[in-house]
């Protein structure tokens, strides 16, 4: 009678695994994970504070940084503390030649472009340009006077949206004292917005509107408020002017959209008079369109909705408004003798504020 096969199979515990094996896998866990595993056994601790898996994480969020041969844990948790707090050196420094002695007005960072304008042109470059020897920059000259205000919308958002290999691209948007707005994609003007009587100070932060018929606000010199379809073809913009939006006496300096209703515009004029409009109702009765109105002390410095809150820097100090009242809810921050510049962040969130006494 023959006997029966043992049944006992042999099993392999993650303990068994030798260390390269171990340490090849723990490449795709998280930080968190990682603490995690190092606090179950002295074999995995051993494993997770290994530098094979430190030198992955280093090279993952810095690829072009050096590395030191050992202590790579403490190197990485140092360096990843440092940038969070915004304490580390900025690991490139490359000088920029340009031929025109003009001041900067503008600048825009996204990912690894930078783009600039003097006066009344556009020069755009990217920093990988500088890594491999290369400092070539592309110059946009099509506006005739000085650029006003410069902002970046998704391309998925505008009539030159294709295909869903390009979701993540972008495209510029300028405004100029000559009376126009351009739009720029792939190193070239795609389309010019002319309606203006007289310069266009000021574009909207984020575009308007929901689903596909997104709109772009803009404001004069001529106190009006006009919005433009970027859903719109042909180049000229024949067609793009949507609606204008009275009741500013004095130019629109800044604007910018509502964060917990994307058809609400506030702007404000070069008086400090602040106007929110709902734009969804601006092309039937233009008058009824101006929602909420009040003002602030001081020359306006800059606005940025938060949801329902509108933070307006102007004189010496920001203070914050609630879009549903139009009532000043606190000051956020003061800043003698006067604000020169202010931005926000409103994950944080956080305010930077600059003054004049640099």
């Amino acid at each position: 009678m023959e006997a029966e096969p043992s049944s006992t199979a042999t099993t392999t515990r993650i303990t068994d695994l030798n260390e390269d094996s171990l340490a090849h896998c723990a490449t795709y866990l998280s930080l968190q994970d990682l603490s995690n595993l190092a606090t179950t056994c002295k074999s995995l601790k051993r494993v997770a504070y290994s530098d094979p898996i430190w030198q992955h994480c280093f090279r993952e969020h810095w690829p072009r940084e050096l590395l030191q041969t050992s202590g790579l844990r403490e190197a990485y948790l140092k360096r990843r503390v440092a940038v969070q707090q915004f304490k580390f050196v900025d690991p490139l420094v490359a000088n920029l030649y340009i031929t025109d002695a003009k001041p900067f007005d503008h600048i825009i960072l996204d990912k690894n472009d930078i783009t600039f304008s003097q006066g009344s042109l556009v020069q755009m470059t990217n920093i990988d340009s500088f890594l491999n020897g290369r400092d070539g920059v592309t110059a946009l000259s099509d506006h005739n006077a000085r650029i006003t205000c410069m902002r970046l919308f998704p391309l998925s958002e505008t009539s030159l949206f294709r295909s869903e290999t390009q979701r993540k691209e972008n495209v510029l948007v300028t405004s100029s004292c000559d009376h126009s707005i351009r739009l720029w994609w792939k190193g070239s003007c795609q389309r010019c917005f002319r309606g203006q009587n007289g310069p266009v100070l000021t574009l909207s932060d984020k575009l308007l509107g929901d689903g596909s018929a997104k709109v772009l606000a803009s404001g004069g010199e001529d106190g009006t408020v006009r919005l433009w379809s970027l859903s719109s073809s042909g180049k000229r913009g024949q067609h793009a002017l949507k609606a204008t939006l009275y009741g500013h006496e004095k130019p629109v300096k800044l604007m910018s959209v509502a964060g917990h209703r994307t058809s609400l515009l506030a702007t404000i004029s070069k008086d400090s008079k602040v106007r929110v409009w709902d734009t969804t109702t601006s092309s039937a009765v233009r008058s009824s369109c101006c929602v909420g109105m009040t003002s602030v002390p001081g020359a306006p410095v800059d606005v940025k909705c938060c949801e329902s809150l509108l933070y307006v820097a102007a004189g010496s100090s920001v203070v914050a408004i609630d879009l549903r009242t139009m009532q000043k809810v606190i000051t956020v921050a003061i800043y003698q003798p006067k604000l020169c510049s202010f931005a926000i962040v409103p994950s944080k969130p956080l305010i930077c504020t600059g003054g004049i006494d640099k």
